[in-house]
C-alpha cells in the first residue's frame, strides 16, 4: 500500500480520494471485461502503431478516451505496483491526467473506469501497437453511495 501512495503522490492532475476495497462490487463487475481484454485474440476498440511521437500518442489517447472528458472522478489501477491496487481519484485536468498516467506507467499500461456509467478503458502495449480496449458494464445492481 505504501508504494501505491508514493505513486499517487506523483500525480498533480489526479487527486487521491480513497482506495477501493479488494472485495468491492465494482471490481467484481469490471473483472470480466478486463479478463477478456487480456486474451490473445481479443479485439481492441482502437489500435495504433508504436512509431509516432509521444505527443501524438497522448493526443490519440485523449481523443479515444473523450467519453471520460467530463467525468470528475475515476477509479484507476495504480500503475507500477506489484499487486493490483485500485484508487478512486478526482480528475483535475482530463488531458494532463491521461498524460500523467501514460508517463508514470513503466509498462505503458493503465486502466481507467467510470463508476457512474460503468465504462472502463484499458490502454496497453502489444508487440508493435498500442491498444485501447473499452467496455461498458451493467452497474445497475451495485449500491451507489455517490454515482
Amino acid at each position: 500500500m505504501e508504494e501505491s501512495k508514493k505513486v499517487l503522490k506523483q500525480f498533480s492532475h489526479l487527486e487521491f480520494i480513497e482506495f477501493e476495497s479488494y472485495d468491492s462490487q465494482w471490481l467484481q463487475v469490471f473483472n470480466a471485461p478486463l479478463e477478456q481484454f487480456s486474451l490473445i485474440d481479443s479485439e481492441p476498440t482502437y489500435s495504433k502503431s508504436v512509431g509516432d511521437s509521444n505527443e501524438a500518442h497522448i493526443s490519440w489517447f485523449e481523443s479515444s478516451l473523450n467519453f471520460l472528458k467530463e467525468k470528475k472522478e475515476w477509479l484507476i489501477l495504480v500503475p507500477n505496483c506489484p499487486l493490483p491496487i485500485w484508487a478512486n481519484v478526482k480528475v483535475l485536468n482530463f488531458s494532463k491526467a491521461v498524460e500523467e498516467l501514460w508517463q508514470t506507467s513503466e509498462s505503458h499500461n493503465f486502466i481507467i473506469t467510470d463508476k457512474s456509467s460503468g465504462t472502463l478503458a484499458q490502454i496497453f502495449s502489444v508487440e508493435k501497437n498500442y491498444e485501447i480496449h473499452i467496455a461498458k458494464c451493467d452497474v445497475n445492481t451495485i449500491e451507489q453511495k455517490n454515482p
